[in-house]
């Protein structure tokens, strides 16, 4: 087991979880570098604009990633609102962004919990006990929207996981992933897995290149023996390039840059 991936997703994604966990980071990252490409050429000094790429990017293309693994039975959940959710292996996968991981991670991260989030942790399984033990103002069974209302009829029930990301003007600094309930109607958060670090997925290695002993290869064979000459004094003095050292003329070399 890659020790990189946390137990309780290697038992809820199996063999894809390594997959899952780098399609997610990906997608932060993309994120990250679209705020900051945003916030380059942007004029306004409230953050409007940086902040409006970042609410749609995550959604956006965290979708993007986690369909593009093309895994048996994933789903693109419409929440009723303006962005949709991806369903991987019957779980709900949810980014949200803090600024303050470490100190919040027991609250909603956000400024506020909205209705819509209600309803995203009741429509799922970590929202089955609300039904004997209903928030106050919010009835489980009456406020559900259509499209969830249908993920709470699944048998089993989808899980619900978190991915809350750590970004500001340096960009993504942390990620940290976990299934969880939400407690009262205030955003208490509890955890029903760790709340693990996602930690971005390693490079592409490099590919092994054979150990080739045959005679075939470009430099097989013995090394040329060139004579040393020096070169005479007239040559040295008048500054102009060997012979060698001269650059092949083509015809580019008349155009002029485009960079000029």
């Amino acid at each position: 087991m890659d020790g990189s991936i946390p137990a309780w997703a290697q038992a809820r994604f199996g063999e894809h979880a390594g997959r899952v966990q780098g399609a997610i980071w990906r997608a932060l990252d993309e994120t990250a570098q679209g705020v900051a490409d945003i916030r380059a050429v942007s004029r306004n000094k409230k953050g409007f604009a940086p902040g409006g790429e970042r609410a749609v990017d995550q959604f956006e293309l965290l979708v993007d990633e986690l369909v593009g693994l093309a895994i048996e039975g994933t789903e693109v959940v419409s929440t009723g609102s303006w962005y949709d959710l991806p369903l991987v292996l019957n779980t709900l996968i949810y980014p949200v962004h803090t600024q303050k991981g470490d100190d919040q991670a027991d609250r909603w991260p956000r400024r506020t919990l909205s209705k819509l989030m209600k309803e995203i942790f009741a429509a799922t399984a970590a929202g089955r006990r609300w039904v004997a033990d209903p928030l106050t103002g919010f009835n489980v069974e009456a406020d559900l929207r259509a499209s969830l209302a249908d993920l709470a009829g699944r048998d089993p029930r989808p899980r619900l996981v978190l991915v809350v990301y750590e970004m500001d003007r340096s960009g993504l600094k942390r990620v940290w992933w976990g299934e969880a309930e939400l407690s009262d109607e205030s955003g208490a958060i509890r955890w029903l897995t760790d709340r693990s670090p996602l930690i971005a997925p390693l490079a592409t290695p490099l590919a092994p290149v054979a150990n080739e002993t045959g005679d075939d290869r470009f430099d097989s064979g013995e090394l040329p023996d060139l004579p040393m000459a020096g070169r005479p004094a007239e040559e040295r003095r008048s500054g102009q390039p060997l012979d060698t050292e001269r650059a092949d003329e083509t015809n580019d070399d008349a155009v002029e840059s485009d960079e000029n």
